[in-house]
């Protein structure tokens, strides 16, 4: 009788260490399963990223690769027409223009680039103070041949002593988009630049009066300029190139204010810069240095 009781004690003591190593087990592999499911939603959240980055940077190439190869088509018609007809200065002028041109889509190619790079979370954001004088330099030659082709005039004002304290190649991606997309939509016009200071705060603004938007499309574009996000799809219906900007804009903490009448001309103002004298950007140059990364 006590050798059974003995048997039934040890035979209870197994049943049960199987059930504490079953129990163990079960927490062990669901574990591993939630963890497992964790990593394949982060990896599908990523594809996804992935495939909606690849996406953006595809329209992206497609929306502004447009304007300078038309240029360059355009440019390449004239210089065979002068080689036909002898005229080898008008040939060397134009070949000029073509090497002006191919340089622009390069500076586009890399802008391509670091907008690809800011869209990732990991993104560092090198800032330094600079002249705004010169960045308008370099918009006013990148678009001079641009803006002749449909007859438009762009007009810049500004304090020429002003120093902007920001990611500079981000800031001009954002302006030359601007001026590009007022260019697209306006003929015999004119494209406005304009920086302002007040007590609120400094102010960028360009405009335009050529076409303007129908106040739907005006609402769709206000709407994903109110709510950016880094993974945000693209919306096939709204005009692209806003959608790159608000993205531009958002890495910066900038914020884009749109306004429009179908008709009379578009308006775009930038809120969120920061300003620095020459004074302070001498005397934090050792950093500035510092802060800045090469391309």
């Amino acid at each position: 009788m006590l050798s059974q009781w003995i048997f039934v004690i040890i035979l209870t003591a197994v049943m049960l260490a199987f059930c504490l190593w079953m129990s163990h087990r079960y927490s062990q592999l669901n574990h591993a399963k939630k963890a497992l499911e964790r990593q394949v939603e982060d990896l599908s959240k990523k594809l996804e990223y992935s495939n909606s980055l690849r996406q953006k940077i595809t329209m992206m190439i497609a929306h502004d690769l447009q304007s300078p190869l038309h240029f360059l088509n355009v440019l390449s018609e004239h210089v065979s027409r002068f080689a036909a007809n002898n005229q080898l200065s008008e040939v060397k002028a134009g070949t000029e223009e073509i090497k002006k041109a191919t340089a622009n889509i390069h500076a586009f190619v890399k802008e391509v680039n670091l907008w690809a790079r800011s869209q990732h979370e990991n993104f560092q954001l090198a800032q330094h103070s600079f002249p705004f004088a010169e960045l308008v330099a370099e918009l006013q030659q990148f678009f001079g041949e641009m803006l002749w082709l449909n007859n438009n005039v762009l007009i810049v004002d500004y304090p020429h002593d002003v120093f902007v304290y920001t990611h500079r190649d981000i800031l001009k991606a954002i302006l030359r988009n601007l001026i590009d997309n007022a260019n697209k939509h306006t003929r015999s016009g004119t494209i406005r630049l304009t920086f302002t200071q007040s007590e609120c705060g400094a102010l960028l603004t360009v405009s335009d009066n050529g076409g303007g938007m129908l106040s739907s499309d005006l609402q769709k574009i206000r709407r994903r300029l109110a709510n950016p996000m880094l993974d945000a799809p693209v919306e096939a219906t709204s005009r692209l190139g806003y959608q790159l900007m608000g993205d531009l804009a958002h890495t910066l903490g900038y914020k884009l204010d749109l306004a429009s009448i179908k008709g009379e001309g578009t308006s775009v103002s930038i809120t969120g810069l920061v300003c620095r004298s020459s004074l302070i950007t001498e005397l934090h140059s050792t950093e500035v240095v510092g802060l800045c990364q090469p391309d």
